[in-house]
């Protein structure tokens, strides 16, 4: 498993987000190495980062961690129905 993916399931487990100190202090490194990964992340579509360095999981982010078995597809499937329904 990459850094990139350790962030991506830490940040799932936070409930989908996190901010960089708690990702930091779950992964034990650096606040700044933690905001070189998200803010990597982030320009790659599988987080959301703004200015409050707030790291949200994107759909891209979603299914990279369904793709690795992190996150069951059952669950993923079920909140893309939600967010369509919701789209209607």
């Amino acid at each position: 498993m990459t850094n990139d993916d350790e962030v991506l399931e830490k940040i799932w487990l936070e409930g989908g987000k996190a901010h960089v100190h708690r990702v930091a202090n779950l992964m034990n490194i650096s606040f700044d190495y933690a905001r070189s990964i998200l803010y990597s992340l982030g320009r790659r579509d599988y987080i959301d980062i703004g200015t409050n360095e707030i790291a949200v999981l994107t759909h891209k982010g979603k299914e990279s961690l369904e793709k690795q078995g992190i996150i069951p597809k059952e669950l993923n499937a079920e909140e893309k129905k939600k967010k369509k329904k919701e789209g209607s």
